[in-house]
């Protein structure tokens, strides 16, 4: 059997509605040297019906069908445990690829060896999978000065300056990574759900190796109310998610030997302030399992940030404080 060059992950839960549309998107790419494994989480519905479809008449396409269900993480690496190209790119079942999206990436990977990890840019679409903005990985690029309409290639460590304002770089499926390097990283982190897209980037620039920006806008990612995304953002899961990640990522950094710079380091302290405002607001015991454990055991492992980056803080919050107070007696 020949190896393919990409393998293509598509997991699968629930997906009839749009999936489809997303493997057809795979089919049209202008690279056809890839596999396509089609990992089905115990579906429910006419989604396997769908993927098996496939298999039968595009030898290419192979689909993964699971006796029990294992969340979406798990499934994810699932997937890519059964990899067999030379790089690894997912595209999730209600999403879809720009033709030129498979090209672009391997292009770049293949031009230049030193590259770790590469991203291409994403267009937000409405639930006809419609364009109607950029992905807003496009505004932290320009934030930092940056055209996210050209190509940039920079030490992860660079990129990683850039990834504590809330707002992700790159979206989850605009990536393609060498499958030794993913599996030597572990796949994606099963503690995290709609978060473990920004984990695993996090970890790839903590590696210090050359990432490429790439301008294409190779991903269509579809906003419809029934996403993952949309249950975790809803419930609360998201933004404990979205505090615990960047605060392991800042220590593993640090205890790596990087010295953290001004901006990370009052980064930092926002993101511990938020951890203890979250403590005190939320209630984990309300979250179902077993969100609620891996959020715990996650937030048990938080180091608290280094007694310079604590004081400092606190000394500006002070500060803040009391100008804010002035202004109010003032006015």
């Amino acid at each position: 059997m020949t190896t393919p060059l990409v393998s293509v992950l598509v997991p699968i839960f629930n997906g009839e509605r749009f999936l489809e549309g997303s493997l057809s998107s795979v089919a049209a790419q202008t690279l056809t040297d890839f596999e396509v494994i089609l990992s089905d989480d115990c579906s429910s519905d006419g989604s396997v019906g769908i993927a098996s479809q496939w298999q039968a008449r595009d030898e290419r396409f192979r689909v993964l069908a699971g006796a029990r269900n294992l969340g979406m993480t798990a499934n994810w690496n699932k997937a890519l445990g059964e990899a067999r190209g030379k790089y690894v790119v997912k595209l999730d079942c209600d999403d879809a690829m720009r033709p030129l999206c498979l090209e672009e990436l391997v292009n770049e990977m293949e031009r230049f060896p030193q590259v770790y990890a590469a991203y291409c840019r994403t267009l937000s679409c409405d639930q006809s999978l419609q364009p109607y903005a950029s992905y807003l990985g496009d505004t932290a690029l320009i934030l930092n000065r940056m055209n996210p309409l050209s190509r940039h290639s920079l030490p992860g460590h660079a990129w990683y300056e850039m990834c504590f304002s809330d707002i992700q770089l790159w979206h989850s499926n605009a990536q393609i990574h060498r499958r030794e390097n993913l599996l030597r990283l572990g796949g994606w982190d099963t503690t995290w759900g709609c978060g473990s897209d920004t984990d695993l980037i996090l970890r790839v620039l903590e590696q210090g190796q050359d990432v490429s920006h790439l301008p294409y806008a190779g991903i269509l990612y579809r906003h419809h109310e029934d996403s993952v995304s949309d249950h975790f953002r809803k419930n609360g899961w998201l933004r404990w998610e979205g505090t615990l990640i960047p605060l392991l990522s800042l220590g593993r950094f640090c205890r790596d030997g990087n010295k953290p710079s001004l901006r990370l380091r009052k980064e930092w302290w926002r993101y511990w302030r938020n951890l203890q405002h979250l403590k005190v607001d939320s209630d984990l015991g309300y979250f179902p399992e077993p969100i609620r454990t891996n959020l715990a055991s996650a937030a048990a492992q938080v180091s608290r940030p280094p007694m310079d980056v604590r004081l400092k803080g606190q000394v500006r919050q002070t500060l803040w404080h009391l100008k804010q107070l002035a202004h109010s007696l003032i006015h």
